[in-house]
């Protein structure tokens, strides 16, 4: 159940409302933002809107910054105790967290990928990147299983050998667990260390910590079909009881029914709630990756079913 209704904030400012401080002059300047945007035609008949963050700021009611909630450091992600820490999830990652590498301008949301030398904190050691993450523990959560749901984002997703961006979505439960995880967009410019690039995955991770299980499909050739990087495109899923939809554009590019590819008993049945990353992967060497990247959003709206 979504636990408030997001009002939208209008921000003027002469440079588009950011907390960072950087320049524009990297930054997109697409004319087709949807700095207000409108219910796209690509929404469920008979769901409402009830979740709405066209970006016009860092809005935090409804994000915080990293792995932790922004105001209660004991409500937070579950990351890798030895690997990990309060700024890296796990050692799969190469980038260390910065909320200075998470701001708005111009009605986008950039979360961006950097190069630059780190002496991390938490965990202590040395870093040669560093990342935007956000999550929305304890301020949006939902569950389309007990009623249905469904999630539209417009963004472009950064390329190159070594990014990892990710949208997705946890547990938001008061006792909190890992697994229950849907990536619902999780982009890999090469896929550790195989030959494999250019993949968007749709999976869903269940059972517990020491013995999980997942059901993953692999979109290839995204950005060669869809030219994500330089083009908004509008990406959705739909939660219910009985299946997840994935769409790009309003067109379905893949579903998961409960039953079949994920066991009955195993489907999700509990508040949820949002991640959402840019990312690097250590193993992966650069290549042709360019820096800085970003993740950038448009709009972020959840509807449920009346």
């Amino acid at each position: 159940m979504i636990k408030r209704l997001k009002l939208i904030v209008f921000c003027l400012i002469i440079f588009g409302c950011s907390d960072s401080g950087d320049s524009t002059s990297n930054h997109d300047n697409d004319s087709s933002n949807n700095s207000n945007s409108p219910d796209s035609p690509h929404v469920p008949p008979g769901f409402d809107l009830v979740v709405i963050d066209d970006f016009n700021s860092f809005d935090r009611k409804n994000w915080s910054k990293g792995l932790t909630h922004d105001t209660n450091p004991d409500i937070k992600m579950i990351w890798n105790k030895q690997t990990g820490g309060e700024n890296l999830l796990n050692d799969n990652y190469a980038g260390y967290l910065k909320d200075s590498n998470v701001y708005a301008i111009n009605g986008l949301l950039y979360l961006s990928n950097k190069k630059e030398s780190i002496t991390g904190t938490d965990p202590a050691r040395d870093f040669d990147y560093s990342t935007g993450w956000i999550n929305s523990l304890q301020k949006i959560n939902f569950n389309g299983t007990s009623k249905d749901v469904y999630i539209e984002v417009r963004a472009k997703f950064p390329k190159g050998d070594k990014v990892w961006p990710a949208i997705w979505i946890i547990d938001d439960s008061e006792n909190r667990r890992w697994p229950p995880e849907i990536d619902v967009w999780e982009y890999f410019g090469k896929f550790f260390r195989t030959n494999r690039k250019d993949e968007m995955y749709f999976r869903y991770i269940y059972g517990v910590w020491n013995d999980k299980k997942d059901d993953s499909y692999v979109l290839p050739n995204f950005q060669a079909t869809y030219n994500s990087s330089a083009q908004h495109r509008i990406y959705g899923f739909k939660w219910t009881k009985d299946d997840m939809k994935w769409y790009i554009d309003g067109v379905l590019v893949h579903t998961k029914t409960k039953g079949v590819e994920v066991p009955e008993t195993d489907w999700p049945d509990q508040p949820m709630c949002m991640v959402i990353n840019n990312g690097l992967m250590r193993v992966v060497e650069e290549g042709n990756t360019a820096f800085p990247n970003y993740l950038i959003l448009d709009y972020f709206k959840v509807y449920e079913k009346n």
